[in-house]
């Protein structure tokens, strides 16, 4: 991408604005001169990354690193030969290595949480050794400690007792040529880095001594005593030694650092990278912006989509942004934007330039999560008057020229931009040759927007295939934008009306509309009621669709009822079943009593034939008893016996499983993930059907009632997930979702919290897999920032 587009696009002004907030010029220079990607694999793991930093960012966690120095210029100097670095130097590569060690570690910790970003810091070097010779020799204020070698310490120990030494002679001198009234000055004074006595002119022969220097005056001389002279050499003696020692050492630490120069150039690159991708989490977490969808072919939807260069500028403002609503599907290659001036029309499309160049830069963009965009091989546009004084162009030749430009370099994968194209001369003509430039880069197969007044133009656009008409939406009574974007039709200039409404007079009006083109009126007059035509289709597709929803959610709903009275019916005939069994219990104990009372009297005919008629009811209930269980569980009677691998219920827990193991009495059953032994007096054999059916209906009588009351009742518009898993959040959410619909209501907040983002990023993949929600965006500041998301169905 051309610096020219750049500028005109206002990524330039946008990435000055985003280097602001890196931490070392190495990281501004990475950001502010970084390539578009084309690769898709590699920007989707740049988007990944900027999108961890700025969940890191907006949990409030602080950077494992206090500073990040610019190592470059050490880097350079460290490739002369015979160039050794300074104690400052040195404490700049400590510190680049030490925040290397510090952000690998800290990441590594955290990789599950941040698993894109730790794959880029999972490269840096670690290394301790160079860290700690050079801390070893130099402290934090850059200066060469005492220990930094033996030598040193002995020389500095000899500065320091010879310096002691000095000074205590100078103090006895100073004494007694005070006492003799000699001195101007009561203390010793340094001059040219020796030690002297300021002493009245008239006694200068007095000490003998060198004259270092005079007052201003000429009243005070300021000698160095003789006496002193081979104590100052001595000490002179003692720092240049020292000055030597320090040098030696600072050459050993510098070719030590010279032994790992690619190392550390690799983590100077790695950390300028990371600088870059901090930056830009700051400058998404500064204007809420998102990860939107990545599209495999020509698809490019923006759902509330904002200028990111008008959020900068006019929140210093105070100024309201209006979001940008636009759609173009695989088949709509070309849009032509019409509309009055002023009416966004160029803001428009440069909004859709900006998102798409920035994207392709590694930048998370102001829009919503629903928003889909494609990858483009490069971005083209022409926009603006200027006219090249250099080369003598007029305005429309210097716009020839630059649609000349691109439709050089125009590919099947490219996006073109043009604002009002060829409007600078004749109507007819400019019109003509707007339709070729436009068949041109259709037939390349590039995707183009196209801002015009020309209703040639229009018309073109409205029976041209692969093209399509869009206009932004001009409240006619207040003749104001509403920065609203229609697709599918075409706008208006409204310049008669805003002639009226600035005060011309009714004569003037009438003067200029004779003026007026015959054709011309009736094509405005056409645009009049195929905009009326076009708003009355759209609020009857509107009404359509919401209808056909409700049809939708009406027969779900009743095939749920349905469900639910099966279930109840079954669930009656169990009882039933049940209570038969209860039934033929009794009868049993009435025919054990009955047989007792045989055997105690045998003679008792009555007795006898009782017996017999309990006998006949006994086995009428056996019957009833095996039709209820073959129609409840779907097992005939003659299988009733369970066997390992059988499906049963436990009657006294109300469970099913899987014999797993059978004693002489007992089984052992599989339920779920445990396990349990008892009775085979207390299983009941089952069908896989039977199953299923009995575990619907247990879990309806759990959760209060069956469907209705589980789905009919909308206790709020908002669902709070926070402290679910995955999987139970998108139970939660589809749950929801039905509320919603049953209840007749279009919106809803699902609350996620920030976190560590799965959760929000399990919402979105969700979300966007449900039939029913047209779109859905993270929540602004009022609403709850990035903690909530707003559904649209």
């Amino acid at each position: 991408m051309n610096e020219v587009t750049r500028k005109k696009l206002d990524f330039d002004s946008i990435a000055n604005h985003v280097s602001g907030f890196c931490l070392s010029d190495m990281g501004r220079d990475k950001l502010v001169t970084a390539e578009p990607l084309h690769d898709r694999s590699w920007l989707e793991t740049e988007l990944q990354r900027v999108l961890e930093l700025r969940l890191f960012i907006e949990e409030g966690l602080p950077l494992p690193f206090s500073s990040l120095p610019d190592t470059r210029p050490v880097l350079r100097k460290l490739e002369m030969i015979d160039s050794s670095l300074d104690p400052f130097e040195l404490l700049a590569v400590h510190d680049l290595l030490l925040a290397s060690a510090q952000l690998r570690k800290f990441l590594f910790r955290n990789r599950e949480t941040y698993p894109a970003v730790n794959g880029l810091t999972i490269q840096l070097w670690l290394e301790k050794s160079l860290q700690y010779a050079i801390m070893r020799a130099v402290d934090g204020q850059g200066r060469v400690r005492d220990t930094a070698s033996d030598g040193l310490l002995a020389i500095r120990a000899d500065l320091s007792s010879g310096r002691a030494r000095l000074r205590t002679k100078m103090e006895r001198l100073q004494k007694r040529c005070q006492a003799n009234g000699w001195l101007m000055e009561d203390t010793v004074a340094m001059k040219n880095g020796k030690l002297v006595l300021g002493l009245k002119v008239e006694y200068r022969y007095k000490l003998p001594g060198f004259i270092q220097d005079y007052s201003q005056t000429g009243q005070t001389v300021f000698i160095e005593p003789a006496e002193t002279l081979e104590m100052s050499n001595r000490i002179q003696e003692l720092e240049i030694d020292e000055r030597r020692e320090i040098e030696r050492i600072l050459r050993e630490l510098s070719s030590l650092v010279g032994e790992e120069l690619e190392n550390i150039r690799h983590n100077q690159s790695l950390m300028a990278v990371f600088d870059s991708l901090y930056a830009r989490a700051r400058f998404a977490a500064d204007t809420s912006s998102v990860l939107p969808s990545l599209s495999e072919g020509r698809l490019l939807r923006i759902v509330r989509g904002f200028n990111p260069w008008l959020l900068v500028t006019h929140r210093k403002k105070g100024r309201q942004v209006f979001p940008l609503d636009m759609e173009l599907s695989g088949a709509e290659r070309a849009l032509v934007i019409s509309g009055p001036n002023a009416g966004g029309k160029s803001v428009a499309m440069k909004t859709v330039g900006l998102l798409c160049c920035m994207l392709q830069h590694g930048y998370l963009v102001p829009c919503s999560e629903s928003s889909v965009f494609p990858l483009f091989d490069g971005i083209h546009i022409e926009i603006g008057d200027e006219q090249s004084i250099e080369n003598d162009l007029s305005t429309f030749s210097s716009h020839l020229e630059q649609v000349r430009g691109i439709l050089v370099l125009a590919t099947s994968r490219s996006l073109v931009l043009i604002d009002e194209l060829c409007s600078g001369t004749d109507v007819e003509e400019g019109g003509a040759i707007a339709r070729a430039v436009i068949e041109e880069l259709l037939a390349r197969g590039s995707t183009l927007f196209v801002t015009t007044h020309l209703g040639s133009l229009k018309a073109y656009a409205h029976e041209r295939e692969g093209a399509v008409n869009g206009a932004m939406e001009f409240d006619r009574e207040s003749l104001s934008p509403s920065f609203r974007f229609l697709k599918g039709l075409p706008g208006s200039s409204f310049a008669f009306a805003m002639v009226r409404r600035m005060g011309f007079g009714d004569d003037f009006l009438r003067t200029a509309e004779r003026f007026l083109h015959g054709k011309t009126a009736d094509l405005d007059g056409v645009l009049d009621d195929l905009r009326a035509v076009l708003e009355e289709n759209r609020r009857l597709k509107g009404s359509l669709e919401r209808e056909r929803a409700e049809l939708a959610e009406e027969g779900r709903r009743l095939r749920k009822t349905a469900d639910e009275i099966d279930r109840r019916h079954l669930s009656m005939k169990t009882e039933r079943a049940r209570e038969l069994r209860r039934e033929i219990e009794e009868a049993k104990k009435a025919i054990r009593e009955i047989v007792r009372e045989v055997r105690e009297h045998p003679e008792r005919e009555a007795v006898e034939k009782g017996r017999r008629k309990l006998d006949l009811h006994k086995k009428e209930l056996l019957k009833e008893e095996a039709v209820a269980r073959q129609e409840t569980t779907g097992v005939p009677e003659g299988d009733a016996a369970p066997r390992k691998g059988d499906l049963v219920r436990v009657l006294s827990t109300r469970t099913t499983g899987e014999v797993v193991a059978l004693q002489e009495k007992e089984a052992t059953v599989q339920c779920g993930a445990f396990r349990l032994t008892t009775s085979l007096e207390n299983l009941e054999k089952i069908s896989r059907r039977g199953a299923k059916e009995l575990s619907r209906d247990d879990q309806a009588r759990h959760s209060g009632g069956g469907w209705s009351s589980r789905v009919g009742s909308l206790e709020s518009t908002t669902l709070d997930l926070r402290g679910m898993t995955g999987d139970e959040a998108v139970s939660a959410i589809e749950r929801f979702i039905d509320r919603l619909i049953l209840n007749r209501m279009r919106q809803g907040t699902i609350i996620h919290g920030k976190g560590s983002g799965a959760l929000r990023r399990r919402v979105s993949v969700c979300l966007k897999q449900h039939p029913a929600v047209r779109e859905f965006r993270i929540g602004d500041w009022a609403e709850g920032g990035s903690g909530v998301t707003i559904i649209e169905l």
